[in-house]
């Protein structure tokens, strides 16, 4: 019997051809390029949810404190107190105000309008996150001694117990008083205000939180500061929402503040985070700080009677790009593209909160602007 031998087939592989590689390379980049936009746009959603959680939360902590004081937080931003002094950026805006004799709001009124907004405002009343010598209450620090020694409390003997030293952390104010700016335009510590503070505005060392006249900023801690401490109102667990603004200014033409503008804001991590007379401010979660915008009172000195002739419907910057049906209504003053819809619930709005959203950027004076800037734009509107 003659045996079978086995037959060997040999089979010559072929590689990937310069055509096949190229097609396999190119759907790598384009799946690649769809999960770099799937995730880009999950990333934006989030910070978008973040963001209106936070507005949220903002807004719930202005009820709180206008159910303690009667009034809105009032409207500080930069006016005389330089930046190399405590307190820039702080002042009492003077208010936009020069009407004419039938009543009406005269132009100028209308373009300071909207730049009538702040910055800082919301982390000085809502977490009042100053010392005792300018909102009655927290620690007064020196370099040479940043906190209180552990002495303190536990020694009433030692040389070093004061006051001040039991408001360490000094998180917290007390009463800003009737004028919302503990005393300045009523009982003003330096009596620097230049004019009228019903319209002026008032300088940020013009503070009296203890009401008793002019003191040295050096004896904060020696002082008995009585009464309630207020706040804060709003748990910051999330140290990336806030930060500081350097170099507040104010663009304008004459006497006429046309914009608000800064040079950075600086972030926790920074090296001089901290450090300096950088007023704080609230960052939503793309890094842009959030405005405050509230209708002025009639008078600096009385912040909860509010001027009837403003509305926050009349500030570009708020408006919507469109309107649900019924919704839209005829402003007093048009913009940059002759529109005068504005919607109905600005009409009656106390305050709102504005975010520029993921581009950073805004038309302050146009609504439905060229470069389509606005389309992103967060409103929330209180109460």
């Amino acid at each position: 019997m003659r045996s079978v031998r086995p037959t060997h087939r040999f089979v010559i592989r072929r590689g990937f051809t310069i055509t096949e590689m190229l097609v396999t390379v190119g759907v790598i980049v384009i799946l690649a390029s769809i999960l770099v936009v799937a995730l880009s746009s999950a990333t934006r959603s989030a910070q978008r949810a973040k963001t209106v959680q936070l507005m949220s939360s903002i807004k719930t902590a202005i009820a709180r404190f206008k159910v303690d004081q009667g009034y809105l937080p009032p409207v500080l931003g930069y006016q005389d107190t330089p930046p190399s002094d405590v307190g820039h950026g702080r002042d009492l805006l003077p208010l936009p105000v020069g009407a004419s004799s039938s009543g009406d709001l005269a132009d100028d009124d209308y373009y300071q309008m909207q730049a009538h907004y702040s910055l800082t405002s919301l982390p000085e009343y809502l977490l009042g996150y100053g010392d005792r010598r300018f909102d009655g209450y927290g620690y007064v620090a020196t370099p040479a001694q940043p906190i209180p020694p552990l002495t303190a409390v536990n020694d009433p003997g030692s040389s070093n117990y004061q006051p001040g030293y039991n408001e360490y952390p000094g998180l917290g104010f007390r009463s800003p008083g009737l004028d919302g700016y503990w005393n300045g335009t009523l009982n003003p510590r330096l009596a620097g205000s230049g004019g009228s503070p019903s319209l002026t505005g008032v300088a940020f060392p013009d503070r009296n939180p203890d009401n008793i006249g002019p003191r040295s900023f050096t004896d904060g801690n020696e002082t008995n500061m009585p009464g309630r401490v207020y706040g804060p109102y709003l748990d910051v667990s999330d140290p990336t929402v806030l930060g500081e603004v350097s170099g507040l200014d104010y663009d304008q033409t004459g006497t006429i503040a046309l914009r608000q503008t800064w040079d950075r804001i600086l972030l926790p991590g920074d090296g001089v985070y901290g450090q300096g007379t950088a007023p704080k401010v609230f960052l939503d979660y793309w890094g842009n700080p959030i405005r405050f915008y509230a209708r002025p009172p009639a008078d600096l000195r009385n912040p909860g009677e509010l001027d009837s002739r403003y509305s926050l419907s009349d500030v570009i910057a708020l408006r919507p790009q469109s309107f649900p049906v019924g919704s839209a209504n005829e402003s007093m003053w048009a913009d940059g593209n002759t529109d005068t819809s504005t919607s109905r619930s600005l009409i009656s709005a106390e305050y709102a909160l504005f975010t520029p959203g993921a581009d950073g950027k805004n038309d302050d004076e146009k609504r439905v602007d060229d470069d389509d800037y606005n389309s992103d734009n967060l409103v929330e509107i209180g109460p």
